[in-house]
Order: C-alpha cells, then structure tokens, then sequence
C-alpha cells in the first residue's frame, strides 16, 4: 500500500443570505466580507456540491 499526500482545489457556487444592506456588505472590507460569508456558510452542502478543480501531488510513500 502507498500513501499519497497533496492538496486539491474545489470550484463550486454558493448562495447565502446575510442580515444586512448592500451598502453595509459594500462598506466591509474584503477580509471582513469574506468572514461574513464563511460564516453563514453551509460547508457541507457545499462540499457535496462541488467539484475538484485541481489535484497536486506532494509526495508518495
């Protein structure tokens, strides 16, 4: 048996809603936006609806 160890890239969309305006959303900063929409988030359903975008191999044992 080999063990292999690498990262992959998942691509998806995503539909949330947030308690707030446009001009509040558009107000936040990047970092604070995208904190605002990890947070309402559901990674599950994402993640069963998503696809692999790019798989890397890092090593092999």
């Amino acid at each position: 048996m080999i063990k292999v160890k690498g990262s992959l890239t998942l691509r998806g969309s995503y539909e949330v809603a947030l308690d707030m305006t446009e001009e509040e959303f558009d107000a936040l900063s990047e970092r604070e936006q995208n904190d605002e929409i990890n947070d309402a988030m559901d990674w599950r359903e994402f993640l069963d609806n998503s696809d692999i975008d790019d798989i890397d191999v890092d090593d092999i044992k």
